[in-house]
């Protein structure tokens, strides 16, 4: 074989050994090993709460959930929430969004979401449900209270009022609404002769 054939490989493959080392980094970099806050994640989460009667009292469903140990939060995705917080009332609760504070029994929920409150009385009296679009609803789960301090819109069959705040308790079904814009949709006007 020729000889400057071979000097002419070892030559290149000097000088890419030259351009590799100087190119990879320095190996004196120190690595910084942090530990995360998160201690666990889930999919696809289904849980039930019951009461001491043993009647369930919630059911959740979200597609992601992560917990935060610093902070001791749980945050949801995807959540929504079947709860009934009386004999006489079922709620659900959509977001694309939410936050468990479990130091202080409080859930931020954000992103689209949904409130649905229809009362379970006889299928004659009973009203139609009760809807809540809101960019932010703040739950208070030691004291069965719903609130939010951003614009709401409610609707309920044909009828709909804007608010820019809202507090529901849970407890007594009382519902409180703060700086109303009505849109009320009256019955079609019947054309009949007085006689």
């Amino acid at each position: 074989m020729n000889t400057r054939f071979l000097f002419s490989i070892s030559i290149l493959i000097a000088i890419f050994a030259v351009w590799f080392y100087r190119n990879q980094g320095d190996l004196d970099s120190i690595l910084n090993m942090s530990t995360s806050n998160i201690e666990y994640e889930a999919t696809d989460i289904l849980a039930v709460q019951t009461n001491k009667e043993g009647v369930a009292e919630y059911a959740l469903t979200a597609d992601n959930l992560t917990h935060y140990s610093d902070k001791n939060f749980d945050k949801l995705v995807a959540m929504k929430l079947n709860w009934r917080p009386s004999n006489n009332q079922n709620v659900i609760v959509n977001a694309d969004e939410a936050v468990v504070y479990h130091e202080q029994s409080k859930v931020v929920m954000t992103n689209n979401v949904l409130f649905s409150s229809q009362s379970n009385a006889n299928v004659q009296t009973a009203k139609p449900p009760l809807k809540l679009v809101a960019s932010e609803l703040i739950g208070d789960m030691e004291n069965k209270v719903v609130f939010s301090k951003k614009p709401i819109k409610v609707t309920q069959a044909a009828n709909s009022f804007e608010s820019s705040d809202f507090v529901a308790d849970m407890n007594t079904g009382d519902y409180e609404f703060s700086k109303v814009a009505v849109t009320f949709m009256p019955p079609a006007r019947k054309e009949i002769p007085l006689f």
